[in-house]
């Protein structure tokens, strides 16, 4: 393990400048997102919004984003990886800046729109660029590359935990404080296009090409199956994942410190598990790996949220965010070599849509029952939704991708 961590890290002088150049634009961009991830939902609280409207603002990104996923993607052939970048992180940027500007709820729910139509362009764009620049060191890239997304997120994370609290004596009230600080964010994020303006020129797609029939045409009985399953993994990691801030501040009667400081130890036992990944999915089968952390995140969502304590409960959720991201990374690696070659692309595209419904279901659910103050109905229907994905997992998979008992 030591060794993979260190040969990770070790300079290459064969990484190509846009490799290079992209790292850096996430390395700011995700600690602008960690510090409002820390903070936009208390930021909403603190005006005396009530945690029903929270839920509508954050379920309007991934509704927007489900509607705009195929386009951003044909978007993104279009106009080349450069522009697409520069283009969809302005975008954000600026998003961000609408939601936190102002108390306007109109202005608020309109930044939450169109924030989701490009973020997802992250994603979509981030495959083929990787693969058109790293060369040989394809798999590093994209270690290295997930890698800094979360430990950027961590430390935005830290950072957002901690100001209100260093900065609340400058401004007048608890608002004005953290919209300062969203507004600082907003702005790291608009810095993060800087880097992106010095990538190489790309060029586009023969537009002539870009059709929906991929998206459309290539759905098969998997795509259906690997679709369904994902909705489950939405409603799972979307009931704790939205509210974890507002569970440490109001049902553990903890700090938002500590929610920070929490996010940024989550990223060690992430790391460690993303590196042992490959190799437990070749000792043990990949679809073994997948269904035992799911199996696990069903449990300690439920740890999570059965206690008031901070430390167990924070523990339990650092466990659980561990094995949803162990088998996240698994499960996208089996769906595509169980895919056809006919049918990936339309998978991939399905597999983010239906992720992003059950994101919608668990931000409106669970901003509902925030409002009745049933703080534990989240880790309950998170643990649910991850036991009926593992359930469906194995049903749909397991007698087809697992080895018998004699085997």
């Amino acid at each position: 393990m030591i060794s993979r961590i260190r040969s990770l890290f070790q300079t290459d002088q064969g990484v190509d400048r846009n490799i290079k150049l992209y790292l850096l634009a996430m390395l700011l961009v995700n600690i602008g997102f960690g510090v409002i991830e820390a903070d936009f939902n208390l930021y909403i609280l603190s005006m005396n919004m009530t945690p029903d409207f929270l839920g509508v603002i954050l379920s309007l990104t991934p509704f927007a984003q489900v509607l705009a996923a195929i386009p951003i993607g044909f978007l993104a052939e279009k106009m080349g990886s450069k522009r697409s970048f520069v283009l969809v992180n302005l975008i954000v940027g600026f998003s961000y800046l609408m939601r936190v500007s102002s108390s306007n709820q109109t202005l608020i729910l309109l930044g939450s729109f169109i924030l989701g139509t490009v973020r997802t362009g992250y994603f979509i764009i981030q495959m083929p660029f990787i693969s058109q620049y790293a060369g040989k060191q394809k798999d590093k890239e994209y270690s290295f590359s997930s890698i800094t997304i979360y430990s950027s997120g961590a430390i935005g994370n830290l950072i957002g935990g901690f100001l209100p609290v260093l900065l609340a004596s400058l401004f007048i009230d608890e608002t004005s404080t953290y919209r300062m600080i969203l507004v600082g964010a907003s702005l790291l994020i608009i810095l993060g296009t800087t880097p992106l303006l010095f990538l190489k020129k790309d060029k586009p797609a023969d537009t002539r090409k870009i059709s929906l029939s991929p998206y459309l045409n290539g759905i098969d009985k998997n795509t259906v199956k690997f679709a369904g399953i994902e909705f489950f993994l939405g409603t799972g990691f979307g009931f704790l994942m939205f509210f974890m801030n507002i569970i440490f501040v109001y049902y553990y009667n903890s700090s938002l410190q500590a929610y920070g400081t929490m996010s940024a130890i989550l990223i060690i036992p992430t790391v460690i598990l993303l590196l042992a990944g490959p190799s437990l999915a070749k000792k043990y089968y990949g679809l073994r790996i997948i269904i035992i952390s799911r199996i696990l995140a069903s449990v300690f969502a439920l740890f999570t949220i059965i206690t008031t304590s901070a430390l167990i409960g924070g523990s339990a959720y650092i466990i659980f965010r561990s094995f949803i991201g162990l088998g996240t990374s698994l499960w996208l690696s089996f769906a595509s070599s169980v895919a056809t070659r006919r049918s990936r692309t339309a998978t991939s595209a399905w597999l983010e849509i239906t992720f992003q419904i059950g994101f919608i279901v668990a931000a409106l659910g669970g901003g509902h029952l925030i409002a009745l103050g049933a703080y534990p109905a989240l880790g309950i229907v998170s643990s649910v939704s991850m036991m009926i994905a593992y359930i469906l997992t194995n049903l749909f998979f397991g007698k087809t991708h697992l080895p018998s008992p004699s085997e």
